[in-house]
């Protein structure tokens, strides 16, 4: 068996790449497909779009799966390589993305191709561990990438099929990562698993290493909630859910998950209804404790592809939406420098009301003026005109962010939301209240001013 792949020159576009991805807490992801036939142009056009929308990362799917010669075994990042084109097209892509500030992660499956009679993946032994892990290593140096999510689904197929134990398989994961992070401390490794198991990302003898891993309790709640079927305590607690770091996971809400149906471009516009509650699962997305992760499409209430046919039909855009996006992600990559506990470890879940279906937040990284805020979200179709919170503090409190603004949409209602002035008048276990103004499914972030320097 030959895993070994041969050695490669950098491309001269990335020769004096020095990019360094950001931290886990300065992550916002944005997931896109790239079909590897496209015009360089609209390449540079969609990265353009998406950097302008303030992400610090992009999650590549490829367009199509590649057609592979099933009788020989193919690396999983061989694989990966051809989806988008070839080691040269991925790394020029990759050069691209970091010209414009953005990381890049690709997805990596290690699946088991048809059975094969010259190729036996004996990972019980250490010396076929050793060398995946060294071809991993080199293909991340030669390709720049800033970090992989890995498919634990077809992993676990993989050792299963192989009748391997579980855990030997566990043991190249854990081996694998470990390397990594020891060679590449900005490198992240997200785990695509449906098991919500804790030792996916734990550090200890038990754990896989993993930096963080695909929340998927944190949008059916909403989902259910926002339907009227689902407990409001379950959105509190999908809210502060964790797996044992406030960056152990990456938040999410699929748009077909929130209305239940995919968008499209070649569909009638969304109704109202919809549209509210994309963007409100948008604004939960990107002001809950975790790493977010945004959809393409979700800045223009659809889905879609990169690069889809000139011919294709467009739906009437909401260009709005896009500064909606924009805006969040600001706000929560503190751009500004009166939302930093945005991306901050701390949070309070202390408002939660099953009858007006209103949820509200505190979020900090180090406490007081410019770095607490307050996270407001109504998942009703009712509007609250004088609505009673606590606050953790007195004083005035601006309104940064509501989500229900008409220069977002023209369906929103415009919902006359204002900044408040909290009282020493204790409320949710706060020390102080203020009445804050909310329309239906909307979300609004407040802040205080930070004390001048």
């Amino acid at each position: 068996m030959a895993l070994n792949v041969g050695t490669r020159q950098g491309d001269a576009s990335l020769r004096d790449d020095s990019f360094v991805a950001p931290p886990l807490a300065g992550l916002v992801i944005y997931q896109v497909t790239v079909d590897p036939g496209m015009a360089p142009e609209l390449r540079a056009a969609t990265l353009d779009g998406i950097a302008a929308l303030g992400v610090t990362a992009i999650e590549l799917l490829p367009s199509s799966q590649p057609a592979e010669a099933r009788e020989h075994y193919v690396p999983a990042h061989v694989a990966v390589e051809r989806a988008f084109g070839g080691a040269a097209a991925l790394r020029s892509l990759v050069a691209e993305a970091h010209h414009r500030g953005l990381a890049v992660i690709v997805n990596i499956a290690y699946q088991r191709p048809d059975p094969v009679a010259d190729v036996v993946l004996d990972i019980t032994q250490d010396s076929v561990r050793s060398v995946i892990v060294r071809e991993a290593l080199r293909w991340l140096r030669d390709t720049h990438l800033d970090g992989v999510r890995h498919d634990m689904a077809a992993y676990t197929d993989l050792v299963d099929a192989s009748s391997v134990p579980r855990a030997v398989g566990w043991q190249l994961m854990r081996e694998m990562n470990a390397s990594i992070r020891e060679e590449r401390s900005s490198f992240v490794l997200i785990a695509l698993d449906d098991r919500g198991d804790t030792r996916v990302t734990s550090m200890d003898a038990s754990g896989a290493l993993f930096h963080t891993q695909w929340d998927m309790q944190f949008v059916h709640p909403i989902s259910e909630a926002l339907t009227g079927a689902g407990p409001m305590a379950d959105v509190r607690d999908a809210i502060g859910s964790s797996f044992g770091d406030t960056f152990s996971r990456v938040v999410y809400a699929h748009c077909a998950e929130l209305i239940g149906r995919e968008p499209s471009p070649s569909e009638e516009p969304l109704d109202w209804e919809s549209a509210k509650w994309i963007t409100l699962g948008a604004g939960m997305v990107l002001t809950s404790p975790g790493i977010p992760l945004l959809f393409e499409g979700q800045e223009k209430l659809h889905g879609g592809h990169v690069g889809k046919d000139a011919g294709e039909p467009e739906r009437p855009p909401h260009p709005g939406i896009s500064d909606l996006v924009r805006d969040l992600v600001r706000l929560r990559r503190n751009w500004y420098d009166t939302t930093r506990g945005l991306s901050g470890r701390g949070l309070d879940v202390f408002h939660c009301n099953e009858e007006t279906r209103v949820v509200a937040w505190h979020r900090w990284a180090d406490i007081g003026p410019g770095d607490d805020v307050i996270v407001v979200a109504n998942l009703s179709a009712n509007a609250y005109p004088a609505y009673r919170l606590g606050f953790p503090d007195d004083r005035l409190w601006r309104l940064r962010f509501s989500s229900d603004s008409a220069s977002y949409c023209s369906l929103f209602g415009g919902h006359p939301s204002t900044d408040v002035i909290a009282q020493f008048r204790p409320v949710d276990a706060q020390p102080a209240s203020a009445e804050v103004s909310i329309g239906p499914y909307s979300l609004l972030v407040f802040s205080q001013d930070p004390w001048p320097v």
